[in-house]
């Protein structure tokens, strides 16, 4: 478990328990609350901002074709014709084959 807990995403919810926890356990103190539902309401009505980091901005790449992606689009694109002609059997007693099975 300690391999991979390091690794493991967890500043933004220990940043929101830092926060929350303390603002919590003052709301029970202060109110004497055994029952959960005001804290649901207390959590459900607080607003997240400025707690939380900001999001990375939306980078937005520009398509560059290659091998690897025109392959997969080609694929893609000839399985949806062929998968979409299916029915009515537009492809029965043709030469035309989505795939092959090879035995080795």
């Amino acid at each position: 478990v300690l391999s991979w807990k390091s690794k493991l995403p967890l500043q933004t919810i220990m940043r929101l328990l830092q926060v929350l926890v303390p603002q919590v356990e003052k709301i029970c103190i202060d109110k004497g609350l055994t029952d959960e539902s005001e804290i649901l309401k207390f959590l459900q009505h607080g607003t997240l901002v400025g707690l939380l980091p900001v999001p990375h901005p939306i980078l937005i790449r520009k398509y560059q074709a290659n091998e690897g992606t025109a392959l997969w689009f080609r694929t893609y694109m000839w399985g949806l014709i062929y998968l979409r002609n299916v029915d009515p059997p537009v492809w029965y007693d043709t030469d035309v084959k989505l795939f092959e099975i090879q035995r080795i």
